[in-house]
């Protein structure tokens, strides 16, 4: 199966290509990256889905967000622009973030995921002396 993994760095370098949804047996959210003094913040895209069919994991340095929009049961469709069925999005973690400190909350559809930057990685102000 292709994997569609790109590598976080920083932000400049975050600029992010997706593969051809049609070519994946999944969805692929979009997702806007964003880098703070304390770790990096994702935001996932991914209407319709509910936080308890939501996963995040992370394996071997991969950060790996999933989801599934459910059908609902109410008649059958005219016409659909959204999107049913499973989402899927995988990032290489940079060394400089805490894989052991990620949080994650799930609000109208869209899935915000922090990683924190371990403490010796964080931007620290050095104290200048003399005269």
């Amino acid at each position: 199966m292709a994997r569609n993994q790109q590598e976080i760095t920083r932000p400049q370098q975050a600029a992010v290509t997706r593969r051809e949804e049609q070519t994946q047996p999944y969805f692929v959210p979009p997702v806007d990256i964003s880098e703070t003094p304390d770790g990096l913040v994702l935001r996932y895209d991914m209407p319709g889905v509910k936080k308890d069919n939501a996963e995040i994991t992370v394996d071997k340095g991969t950060l790996t967000v999933t989801g599934k929009v459910e059908t609902e049961e109410s008649g059958t469709p005219a016409y659909r622009e959204t999107r049913i069925g499973d989402y899927r999005r995988e990032f290489t973690l940079p060394n400089d973030v805490d894989a052991g400190h990620i949080s994650a909350e799930m609000n109208a559809g869209v899935l915000t995921v922090r990683i924190n930057k371990p403490e010796e990685a964080k931007p620290k102000r050095i104290q200048i002396t003399g005269r």
